[in-house]
């Protein structure tokens, strides 16, 4: 439903929420002093990004967002997620521009002509001046393109303004990576080393004893092993600065009540649809639908399945009974039924006009000037329906005109504006009209119709069933209920208890992500979790479109390192199969004094396995998985060599090389040396800014603002 309905519905909700959030606010300042958010929304390398300047970029990425997505609006998500990324093409370009100033780099215009206008261009211009037809890069469309870009509307020439700065800032980063790409040298001793890692195979048997074998509960694990454990690996559980939040949702949904009393109004709205002259009946629709209705002919298959068959089968005024779907009432109305064509092919020409849409800035006739043209045009065509295409490519201003003089191949009915279509759908095949359209006059040569359907045109109306104000407030006082005793981590957990509600938890939240996990649009809980005026264990109430939330700040996770207790329950599985090793290790030894590894798995009730050409390069270890502690000791063995037990991610391993198959020494480096400097070239492309990122100073404030 529309935002200024939500406001009517919650009009007395909101008046006591906002009159409670200016007490907060003036209160809050005389507690909290003078603390201002700052007014960049980050410093990069010592450089500002004021808000200002970043507030600009999004919106120009949101307009565009907008064109290519065909929408006027964009989602939450989305919204989020262009700031975002916004935000990391400033840093990355303030990063990058000091590199570039350092090393005296340069896109110089040759550089950008090329990558433009030259027989490799640049990927962006490859994918935007292809042939719709082909898909195969037009060299002829960029030309056309450029020659006209001085008399294009303003918009289009910003636009080009933009699309050429892109292409130049990422040919920048092209030459830079190449630059450093180039230092790559693979001598001939490190190739021979690769050679061998990549080509000697391994034939190996072993005796494989897994930790399942013994039971979890057959296992001692003291304090001292976890201890032993965690310092051994502590690089692996430094982390960033985190916050962990409990939160209950309180959803609002509408009563048997609400639902009542909405379905009585829709009564009264399909009574008058169904009576109300059928001229109107789409204004009507429009009117008091939540979607707006669409001008289209629909073919049998593509409407709801309540409404196709008697749509499809109805007379014309026909109306379905209210029915609801997806938590909405809906009823539908046939407005006009047609035998029509699936798809269609015309030629034409079109004449615009100064004002016309989308006329160029070298159209300089009036309406009247473009009519008489018109007139004459669809005069001769009618005469020699075959001048038509030379005429087009005098007279066209069409913008694809030069590459389909005026031929307009198979479209769908429906795809062209109305005017033009629906000519062609009355005429027949090789009739010539003159049309007018919002682009200006269009002598129109219909070339073929195909697929007659019938089709029709429906008028539907849909209306959610929505919780009532009333709904709205009785759930705000449950959920303020709730608030007010839940002043701590302890009472949140105990009142959540006590009042029958589930509480949820959101671990380890970063400061810039988009939402905890499971809930949407819960970015606010997130931001406040990270405010420097939220205090441990406080709690607060937030309104969520048809939801309440109420979170309680229940830990802050500071930088550096998790202390043991916090990784002690993540690292159990892991110290016990350390603890299985170590008494696997001792029966193993003991099973066999010479390393026969038929004697260790007689005793042992295993059995001997074995895995062929296995090489150092292996992602597995047969069925073991991915073993890399086994790996390593194979290659370090002697053929015919036995093993010591060798504990690894599944199990502890006795191992013997059976056949041991060297790499041939007399090798030509070269195909070897090309695939490694390829590697290298995506490894700088991939994480070279990654690097200068990391050891760049960056100030984020992000999750201040956003």
């Amino acid at each position: 439903m529309a935002a200024i309905g939500q406001i009517r519905k919650h009009y007395g909700l909101l008046v006591a929420i906002i009159a409670i959030a200016l007490g907060a606010f003036i209160l809050g300042d005389f507690a909290k002093g003078n603390t201002r958010t700052p007014n960049n929304i980050g410093v990069v390398d010592g450089e500002e990004i004021s808000y200002k300047d970043f507030s600009i970029q999004v919106e120009k990425a949101t307009e565009m967002q907008k064109q290519n997505s065909g929408q006027n609006q964009v989602s939450a998500e989305d919204a989020f997620n262009i700031k975002l990324n916004v935000w990391n093409q400033m840093v990355r370009q303030i990063i990058m521009q000091k590199e570039f100033d350092e090393l005296g780099l340069q896109v110089t215009a040759p550089d950008l002509f090329d990558q433009v206008q030259g027989p490799n261009p640049h990927r962006y211009i490859l994918q935007y001046f292809s042939d719709p037809s082909t898909g195969a890069y037009n060299p002829q469309m960029v030309l056309n393109y450029l020659q006209n870009l001085d008399r294009m509307p303003r918009e289009n020439q910003v636009q080009w303004f933009d699309f050429e700065k892109a292409i130049k800032e990422d040919y920048y980063m092209t030459k830079f990576n190449k630059l450093v790409a180039k230092a790559y040298h693979l001598p001939n001793a490190f190739a021979k080393m690769l050679n061998e890692n990549s080509a000697t195979q391994a034939d190996v048997d072993f005796v494989a004893y897994p930790y399942t074998a013994i039971a979890d509960k057959d296992v001692v694990v003291s304090d001292a092993d976890f201890k032993a454990y965690y310092n051994e690996n502590k690089e692996d559980f430094k982390q960033d600065e985190t916050r962990n939040v409990q939160y209950v949702v309180f959803s609002v949904k509408p009563s048997a009540e609400d639902r009542k009393e909405q379905k009585a109004s829709f009564d009264e709205y399909y009574e008058e649809f169904k009576t109300i002259d059928l001229k109107d009946a789409a204004q009507f629709a429009n009117s008091v639908s939540d979607n707006k209705y669409l001008d289209k002919w629909y073919m049998q298959g593509e409407l709801p399945v309540q409404i196709d068959l008697a749509m499809f089968d109805g007379k014309i005024g026909t109306t379905v009974e209210p029915y609801m779907f997806n938590n909405a009432y809906n009823t539908a109305r046939l407005l006009d039924s047609q035998m029509r064509p699936k798809e269609m092919k015309a030629s034409h020409i079109l004449i615009a006009y100064t004002g016309a849409l989308r006329a160029g800035a070298d159209v300089q006739r009036t309406k009247d000037e473009a009519k008489a043209l018109a007139d004459s045009l669809y005069t001769v065509v009618r005469k020699n329906k075959n001048k038509l295409e030379d005429l087009a490519v005098e007279f066209s201003n069409d913008g694809g005109v030069v590459e389909n003089k005026g031929h307009y191949d198979w479209f769908p009915d429906g795809q062209m504006v109305p005017e033009f279509n629906e000519a062609i759908v009355n005429g027949k095949v090789n009739d010539v009209f003159l049309v007018e359209t919002a682009f200006g006059y269009h002598v129109i040569l219909i070339d073929g119709k195909r697929d007659m359907t019938k089709k029709v045109k429906v008028a539907m109306i849909e209306r959610s069933i929505e919780p009532s104000n009333t709904t709205f407030q009785e759930v705000y006082v449950k959920a303020n209920e709730f608030a007010s005793k839940a002043t701590s981590v302890d009472a949140f957990e105990k009142a959540a208890e006590e009042m029958g509600f589930s509480a949820r938890i959101g671990d380890h939240l970063s400061a810039m992500q988009a939402s905890i996990p499971g809930l949407e649009d819960s970015r606010q809980v997130i931001m406040w979790a990270y405010n420097e005026n939220t205090k441990l264990e406080e709690t607060n109430l937030f309104d969520n479109g048809n939801n309440y939330i109420v979170a309680v700040l229940s830990r802050i996770n500071k930088e550096g390192y998790q202390t043991l207790e916090e990784v002690k329950a993540s690292i159990t599985s892991a110290v016990t199969n350390r603890k299985k090793a170590e008494t696997m290790i001792e029966k193993l030894n003991a099973a066999s004094t010479n390393g026969d590894l038929n004697q260790m798995a007689s005793a042992l009730s295993l059995q001997v396995e074995n895995v062929p050409n296995l090489s150092f390069d292996s992602r597995g270890f047969g069925n073991y998985g991915p073993e890399p502690e086994v790996l390593g000791t194979v290659f370090a063995l002697n053929e015919g060599a036995v093993s010591a037990p060798v504990m690894g991610k599944q199990a502890v391993y006795v191992l013997k090389i059976k056949q041991l198959k060297q790499a041939e020494v007399n090798v030509d480096f070269a195909a070897l040396a090309k695939q490694m400097q390829n590697r290298f070239d995506a490894q700088v492309n991939y994480n070279l800014y990654r690097s200068l990122e990391e050891s760049t100073e960056v100030e984020d404030n992000c999750y201040r603002f956003f």
